[in-house]
């Protein structure tokens, strides 16, 4: 049964996989949701340096830090995440919350007004969920990216 388990890191690196896809998906269907393109975007991060993480040895008790599981991954992770995808990762944890998967689109403009990721852009309500929304699953994207290659690289040794 552990094979299977939440905390297998294969499992993790395939469910990161497949969540950065669908948030792709989701964010580009017609009438997209981009409450939840945000929340699977970040859940492929988490799930990927979760991988990572476990795979080197760290316990599974870093809640849903994104900052927390980093810092139990293996310093070459670490330092691709924080070094050729730095930008990528401050706006992804700025714009990330585990608490994303709870929001109605009301409640996400209200967060991101809150967080002042509102100011700046015309168009009302929508244009700043839209922009926000494809803001963090791009840095996502990036950081999960880079995160795979070295999850490969690794694996191919």
């Amino acid at each position: 049964m552990s094979n299977i388990s939440s905390q297998n890191p294969v499992v993790l690196y395939h469910a990161s996989c497949e969540r950065i896809v669908t948030a792709r998906r989701v964010l580009g269907a017609d009438g997209p949701d981009y409450v939840a393109a945000m929340y699977l975007a970040g859940l492929a991060v988490e799930c990927i340096l979760q991988a990572h993480a476990l795979r080197s040895g760290a316990s599974p008790d870093a809640g849903h830090s994104l900052a927390l599981w980093l810092s139990r991954c293996p310093s070459r992770v670490r330092e691709g995440v924080t070094g050729q995808t730095a930008a990528e990762w401050n706006t992804l944890r700025a714009l990330w919350d585990n608490r994303l998967r709870y929001f109605s689109r009301g409640g996400l403009l209200g967060y991101l007004r809150l967080r002042g990721f509102a100011r700046g852009i015309s168009g009302g309500p929508e244009a700043i969920i839209r922009r926000n929304a494809k803001v963090l699953v791009a840095a996502a994207e990036a950081v999960h990216s880079r995160g795979r290659a070295q999850w490969e690289s690794f694996t191919r040794r």
